[in-house]
């Protein structure tokens, strides 16, 4: 009868712990998406391609990645996005205080001292940009200052190609000179 009664203890506990030390998929999830972010970077980099060609790169002082899918970057202590053309030479740099990247539509909503620079020397100056890659554009509605090898050019919102190549000022203020002795 001995054997017995300490048998049952070891039958319970065995019992006890085989279904008690189990976690579904569901909840494992939940835990590792309970608060805080997915990833934290410093001094980062990271790149993007298109079909094997390298088209970005983004390098910034502070990324910290949400865990919600989509994932969504959060960078901040300045940053730069440069934008490459095929032989991956940079054809434009964009660089700002901080941003919101979504990595899968790469779509950059960048704020503060924002500078972007195209290939044929022409700046723009603001303090909000959104830059996306899909459509190959950007805009802001915000003031802008654009310093060209010819003059200064100011105004509110603006769209361009990502590059900063061929863009328009929305609402442009300020004096312009107009040379009327050249033909097109």
């Amino acid at each position: 009868m001995g054997f017995r009664v300490a048998l049952h203890p070891v039958l319970f506990a065995l019992l006890f712990c085989s279904t008690s030390c189990k976690n579904d998929l569901e909840t494992v999830a939940d835990f590792e998406t309970l608060g805080g972010p997915a990833q934290v970077l410093s001094g980062a980099a990271l790149e993007y391609s298109d079909d094997g060609k390298l088209t970005h790169r983004l390098g910034a002082a502070h990324m910290t990645r949400s865990s919600e899918a989509p994932p969504v970057w959060e960078v901040t202590g300045g940053f730069t996005l440069e934008v490459l053309d095929a032989s991956g030479n940079t054809d434009a740099l964009l660089g700002a205080n901080r941003g919101i990247f979504e990595e899968e539509s790469r779509f950059l909503e960048a704020h503060g001292d924002v500078v972007l620079k195209g290939s044929e020397g022409d700046t723009l100056f603001t303090e909000l940009l959104f830059w996306s890659a899909d459509s190959d554009r950007v805009h802001t509605t915000a003031p802008v200052e654009v310093r060209t090898p010819q003059g200064t050019l100011y105004g509110r919102g603006l769209e361009s190609d990502a590059r900063f190549q061929r863009y328009q000022i929305l609402e442009p203020t300020g004096t312009f000179l107009v040379d009327t002795t050249r033909t097109s």
